[in-house]
């Protein structure tokens, strides 16, 4: 299916730096974290995108976990996250296509999970409902999945440090009772040295805090005008 959403945002598009502290960060990309940032108003949040991605995607924004032979397990781990979680949300329009599908995307989200974004806040107003998981492979749907996710994680738990908001971002329950054991501290240990790989110094407190804020944060419909706009009408 042909999903033609606005392109990537330009300098034009935001007000923050976009040559201070981002490393090797695609240029092309670095507008789009910065106005998640913005829209989303967690200060921070550019530099923190730009290292998921880099973990999750390589920066390829059609990234696509399941479409090989090798990854039934992503295609395993996207099926469970539909049958185990469709009776508690409202239908998705593809949901065989997603629990089939696997992760993708710039941040490489489970495809059932990305299309339920927004449902704990607005329910069946949730705005990927009727899309494919195919939409993943849009850079601004999949900065709208990540900002979600990610002020969820900052509103929800205890996040200590930005490496924090990665932990949780593998699984939430390693912020809570499993806080400190081994896959913690691995997460831990990947996101910092992926933060170095990439050339982001974590201490450059004007670009990012040492811990993010989400108090701001304006909902999830206003984030999806701002970074998305409007879906065609066959997928709204």
């Amino acid at each position: 299916m042909q999903i033609d959403l606005p392109p990537l945002p330009t300098a034009f598009d935001v007000k923050g730096d976009l040559s201070r502290n981002w490393g090797e960060t695609p240029f092309d990309l670095r507008a789009l974290f910065l106005l998640t940032e913005e829209v989303a108003r967690i200060p921070g949040a550019a530099r923190y995108l730009a290292i998921a991605a880099k973990r999750e995607s390589a920066f390829v924004a059609a990234a696509h976990n399941g479409n090989a032979a090798n990854e039934q397990d992503e295609r395993d781990d996207s099926r469970a996250a539909y049958v185990n979680n469709k009776a508690r949300n409202p239908p998705l329009r593809y949901g065989e296509q997603a629990a089939d599908f696997g992760s993708g995307g710039l941040f490489g989200a489970l495809a059932p999970y990305a299309l339920w974004t927004g449902v704990p806040e607005v329910k069946t107003k949730a705005p990927l409902l009727n899309a494919p998981p195919e939409i993943l492979f849009q850079p601004r749907v999949a900065a709208f999945c990540a900002a979600v996710y990610m002020q969820r994680i900052l509103a929800n738990y205890r996040v200590d440090d930005v490496a924090d908001i990665k932990v949780g971002w593998a699984n939430p329950g390693l912020l809570g009772k499993d806080r400190g054991g081994t896959k913690y501290n691995e997460v831990r240990a990947r996101f910092l040295a992926d933060a170095k790989s990439l050339g982001i110094d974590l201490a450059d407190a004007t670009t990012i805090p040492a811990k993010l804020d989400p108090s701001a944060w304006p909902g999830v419909p206003a984030v999806f005008t701002a970074l998305v706009g409007t879906l065609p009408k066959e997928l709204a």
